[in-house]
């Protein structure tokens, strides 16, 4: 798969590959992952989560997770071992059922016979700011991989252009927006990150009634309770070290709000201007919180 060496105004370059015009993380295996995922198949109980990086995907995860189980107890591996562009297909066919498999492709990247089976797909959604202060500190994260060594002003023009992992996120929405639209046959659910936040127990219970979950207030708070950030923080493991920075962790703040502390004036009413045009197509998603 070609490398694509991105580099910010101040020359600092990061790493992504090209995978037929999307731009993919530079994992190992990963063209042979994605060749490989229409043909995957699909086993009747499977949930899919999806969203753009960064948007609490590894949150609901974990819920979705002990949900289909049934129980208010961690899942002992990471999130990065049900990720279906980084693991190769025998490991996630290991996986026991019922599977939360995530990614953050496109429709068209996913195995056919989601039209078949009509899985369940839950999609997440955040502000796209506090998505960019998050991203940037996620890339740090993984220097070991990106090779990206610059600062946040930089790395915001690369965000801007779209020329990081899974491209622009204004793009990357309009095209999950039209996919969804041309498949009211699929199931899914559109679920806020700020809505998780301002109330995490309802927004459980709505995850739960959407997969066909008995009601169980006690298990929905008690999942809750058990997701949230300071906890999941506490007790989650750490990546492997060939893909981080040692000693870091993916749980920085989990906090609404957070892109006021890096973007600058300028760069805010840079990026409204993006948002605007966005709202102004988009009737699924919006930037206004």
């Amino acid at each position: 798969m070609p490398e694509v060496y991105y580099k910010d105004p101040a020359g600092c370059q990061m790493i992504s590959y090209d995978y037929n015009g999307f731009l993919v993380p530079p994992f190992p295996n990963i063209q042979e992952n994605l060749d490989k995922l229409p043909d995957m198949p699909v086993r009747d109980d499977d949930v899919f989560l999806l969203g753009y990086m960064k948007s609490g995907c590894h949150w609901m995860w974990e819920i979705t997770g002990m949900l289909v189980n049934g129980s208010a107890e961690y899942n002992p591996e990471h999130k990065c071992s049900a990720m279906m562009e980084l693991m190769e297909q025998e490991k996630l066919d290991q996986i026991p059922s019922p599977r939360v498999l995530n990614n953050h492709l496109f429709l068209h990247h996913l195995p056919k016979e989601i039209f078949t089976k009509k899985s369940k797909m839950i999609f997440m959604t955040r502000n796209p700011r506090d998505i960019a202060a998050s991203a940037y500190h996620h890339i740090f994260q993984f220097k070991v991989m990106y090779q990206y060594d610059g600062d946040w002003n930089g790395f915001f023009e690369l965000l801007l252009a779209g020329k990081l992992n899974y491209g622009n996120w204004f793009e990357y929405m309009l095209q999950w927006e039209k996919d969804i639209k041309d498949h009211p046959e699929l199931p899914i659910l559109i679920v806020k990150y700020e809505d998780l936040k301002k109330d995490p127990v309802s927004n459980v219970a709505k995850v739960a009634e959407f997969l066909g979950l008995p009601k169980n207030d006690q298990l929905f708070e008690d999942i809750a309770d058990k997701c949230s950030f300071a906890k999941m923080k506490a007790v989650k493991p750490l990546l492997p070290e060939y893909f981080r920075t040692p000693g870091a962790s993916l749980f920085r703040k989990g906090v609404v709000g957070d892109w006021k502390n890096w973007f600058t004036v300028s760069q805010e009413e840079r990026f409204q201007v993006e948002c605007d045009k966005f709202d102004k197509t988009s009737t699924l998603f919006s930037t206004k919180y």
